[in-house]
């Protein structure tokens, strides 16, 4: 009934063939003959090609037959085909981080079934600090369980684990520093460089609305036209570096110049930093920085536009893969990897050439920031998406190997297409009112995801989760299993009640979990901004440390003023002495008969006490105001007043001196 024809036919046509039509012995004999050949005894090459084919629950099936079959079932080389077979491709990036292709094939298998059946449960954040001023968000960011939206000067953190209501939203005011010329922001702090060649920067986990943005302790001499923050999120001090009109690039930690180069004589046009690597760009060159000071220069590719003759490459798309050393940019038609590790290939560049007009590459952000494992499966590669003008999107593994690129996979879509991001397991579009989720490797639609943002300006992934911007509105997209959202929506019978009790408890144990996790991470957060900015308060503890601080200042006003008073009947007392001394002095001219003399000190010390009643007297007419202000003063500069008195004391004590010196 069955004869050896059956084998290519398995593997030519595996997608309508089951275990249930694989016979365990194939007879040779067409004319019914007892003697039959064994499917065991195959080549376990041929063997291996033929179960390649098959979906791993036949594959459970079959491993219970012999211990033959169970040892190639658990091959790796048989799993490697299998992937094959399903992408289409031996390069891909890791989603399991595991060298086994069997371990790959089922993490991966999982990942897309959840992202397939389980439903998304959408929560609406309005971001709006007042009734009367809407905020329209510029720039999103989203690690969860934070999003921050950036719009003209205020950082909204998004606090998408937070139950209590007035905790979701924390309105940050950045004032924007006039003369602003760029800006960049992490989920830690927000940096901004100025037409003067100033930079400032801000704190994010100080959200008094009392702590402006503060000025850096360095400048550069000219113009800032690029800045941006650390990529590397494994560190306690916020780094940055910023470059200006005239090519000079300057480290930052925290608010301290930590190094100076000048690496050009023209405008830097990009920067990213990672950890110990700083990239680059002027209109010409790439510079690649190793530790602040080793730098490594590469031109700028050449291409050919209208003309004939080619020229440097005009940047106008960005990226950086630094887990495999690569610089990725790209103008509206041609795309360039070059690689940038002076250990390895330095310098080594793949192009590909984009007929349509780009419109937006998006990279797997994740993937790019960890170090590239060759020994896993697939070769940990990294995705990147490239969003055309005709509503295509073309998916390419950067760390495919190969001297060329390779467009692997083209979505092509009827409607608009706003906006995408891209991971190591799928890839979300985002189109008018609906979201489509793609297996990112096979191209292969998941799911769709309907009624979302007529309009979405912002898209992003983390852990599994989404959030969508449009205007002044934030959808964040959770995704849970059919069965534990059926359980919440509730039923009338008992079991379903105890199900949603069961799912409760659940649910209250990941988010005390979580919870614990956080307050852990903040609690780290707070000694460092402690050690290093007095500590990260609340506006109740601040105001109150306000109030402790004004309090204290009252107090040394006060101590001020009784040492000033007691001043005051020091000088009263010395002048009661001079006027006894004086009179002394009277008495003593009088007897020896120096009345001209004599006269002349009676009428300066008459004039003397008439300036001060009239200083008494406009002291009583400016009243508390005029106390107000000489306290003030006093505060200021309290020595002013005493050393000018110090200085009519010595001038009187000296015109005595020199009128007894002429009497002798």
């Amino acid at each position: 009934m069955y004869g050896q024809s059956v084998i290519p036919s398995v593997a030519h046509h595996s997608l309508s063939f089951s275990m249930d039509a694989i016979p365990i012995t194939a007879w040779s004999s067409e004319s019914g003959g007892s003697e039959g050949m064994s499917l065991v005894l195959l080549p376990p090459e041929i063997l291996i090609n033929i179960f390649s084919h098959l979906d791993e629950k036949d594959l459970y099936v079959l491993q219970q037959v012999c211990k033959h079959f169970s040892r190639l079932i658990n091959d790796e080389e048989l799993w490697k085909n299998l992937f094959i077979s399903k992408v289409h491709t031996g390069s891909f990036p890791s989603f399991s981080q595991s060298s086994k292709y069997s371990t790959e094939y089922l993490q991966r298998l999982k990942g897309l079934k959840q992202w397939k059946h389980n439903r998304a449960v959408k929560t609406k954040y309005v971001l709006s600090p007042s009734p009367r001023f809407e905020i329209q968000i510029e720039s999103l960011l989203f690690d969860y369980p934070r999003c921050a939206c950036y719009n003209d000067g205020i950082i909204t953190l998004v606090q998408l684990h937070s139950k209590r209501k007035k905790d979701r939203l924390i309105y940050i005011p950045c004032t924007t520093p006039q003369g602003c010329s760029t800006m960049n922001f992490n989920m830690n702090a927000a940096v901004f460089g100025r037409f003067d060649g100033r930079v400032f920067g801000k704190l994010l986990s100080n959200k008094s609305y009392l702590t402006p943005v503060t000025e850096f302790d360095f400048r550069h001499s000219a113009c800032v036209t690029a800045i941006t923050t650390s990529s590397s999120q494994g560190s306690f001090e916020d780094w940055c570096v910023s470059g200006s009109e005239n090519g000079e690039v300057i480290w930052w930690c925290e608010t301290k110049r930590i190094n100076f180069l000048k690496v050009s004589n023209k405008a830097i046009t990009h920067v990213a930093l990672f950890k110990s690597w700083t990239i680059v760009l002027d209109e010409e060159k790439i510079y690649v920085i190793h530790e602040m000071n080793n730098i490594h220069v590469i031109k700028l590719p050449k291409v050919s536009y209208d003309s004939c003759e080619e020229i440097l490459l005009r940047v106008q798309f960005f990226k950086v893969d630094f887990g495999s050393m690569s610089l990725i940019l790209a103008d509206t038609n041609h795309l360039f990897v070059i690689s940038f590790d002076p250990n390895q290939n330095f310098n080594y560049t793949r192009s590909i050439e984009v007929p349509e007009l780009i419109n937006k590459i998006t990279l797997d952000e994740v993937t790019s920031l960890r170090e590239q494992n060759p020994k896993l499966a697939g070769g940990d590669g990294c995705h990147l998406a490239i969003m055309t003008m005709k509503n295509t999107i073309n998916i390419i593994n950067v760390r495919a190997p190969g001297n060329t690129l390779k467009i692997e996979n083209v979505l092509e879509f009827d409607g608009h297409i706003f906006t995408c991001q891209v991971t190591n397991l799928v890839i979300v579009c985002a189109l008018g009112g609906k979201l489509q989720i793609f297996d990112a490797t096979s191209a292969q639609l998941i799911k769709t995801v309907q009624k979302t943002e007529p309009n979405p300006q912002f898209l992003a992934i983390s852990q599994g989760r989404m959030v969508i911007g449009s205007g002044n509105v934030v959808h964040y997209l959770q995704y849970i299993s059919e069965s534990n959202y059926d359980k919440r929506r509730g039923t009338n019978n008992h079991h379903s009640h105890s199900g949603k009790r069961e799912s409760g408890v659940d649910v209250g144990l990941a988010i005390y979990d979580e919870e614990k996790y956080i307050r852990s991470k903040q609690r780290l957060e707070s000694e460092r901004l402690l050690e290093t900015y007095g500590g990260d308060m609340s506006d109740e503890e601040l105001q109150l440390k306000i109030a402790l601080m004004e309090s204290d200042s009252i107090a040394q006003q006060e101590n001020k003023i009784r040492e000033a008073a007691d001043d005051d009947l020091r000088r009263a007392f010395e002048a009661s002495t001079r006027t006894e001394h004086n009179q002394s002095v009277y008495r003593c001219l009088a007897d020896e008969g120096d009345q001209e003399f004599l006269a002349a000190l009676e009428c300066s010390a008459a004039e003397e006490q008439d300036a001060q009643e009239r200083s008494m007297r406009r002291a009583r007419r400016d009243g508390n105001a005029s106390r107000e202000l000489q306290s003030r003063e006093f505060d200021n500069n309290p020595d002013v007043e005493l050393a000018s008195s110090r200085e009519d004391d010595e001038a009187l004590q000296l015109a005595i001196a020199l009128s007894l010196s002429e009497m002798n």
